[in-house]
């Protein structure tokens, strides 16, 4: 286990020996993991959390990733009761994004392209489903929210989603970014 700072800190992500991969990586030890195609692991219990026999793993499986993604900015920097959040997208990340964003007491609206699944960001207790290819939508929520979080990986307008933020709010992406390919340049 490491000593430097950031791991003293909690925050193994940035540790000065760099990141240990969980597939195919190699430990500071030298060893190779295995991540999930592990038959044990031996793991700080820092890092270990453990699934009641009654919840089935399948359904616990999408917690481990997705939930963590979303839930860990949303503790991070303050959703609670009198935030306001928006959540950009209602896919996989998006849909547990409003459900722990709700489940924490925050004032929850959906930024979606359409109002396609405004039925599910309310059934996942959302106040307020927007379409953002509806250009007043930007204008409408200006200085709106506490705290923003991008789960679509699609290039979005970044100006006016920034735009949505009050003073001092922030904007998390907790999807990666699509970069578009670019063509060698010619010699």
């Amino acid at each position: 286990m490491c000593q430097c700072e950031h791991c003293k800190d909690g925050q193994e992500q940035f540790c000065v020996k760099g990141a240990v991969m969980t597939y195919n990586g190699e430990g500071y030890d030298g060893e190779r993991t295995m991540g999930g195609y592990s038959q044990q692991v031996v793991v700080s219990e820092r890092f270990a959390v453990r699934i009641p026999d009654e919840l089935e793993l399948d359904v616990a499986a999408p917690l481990l990733c997705a939930g963590i993604t979303t839930y860990n900015p949303l503790k991070r920097w303050g959703a609670g009761p009198g935030t306001k959040v928006a959540v950009v997208g209602l896919g996989g990340l998006g849909h547990l994004g409003v459900k722990f964003a709700a489940a924490l007491g925050a004032e929850v609206t959906v930024l979606s392209q359409s109002t396609a699944k405004e039925a599910d960001s309310r059934r996942f207790d959302a106040v307020d489903h927007r379409a953002t290819r509806d250009q007043e939508t930007f204008g409408e929520l200006q200085g709106r929210f506490d705290l923003i979080l991008n789960t679509v990986s699609a290039n979005l307008p970044f100006d006016d989603y920034l735009g949505l933020l009050k003073p001092n709010g922030v904007m998390v992406t907790s999807a990666p970014r699509v970069t578009p390919a670019r063509s060698a340049p010619s010699p």
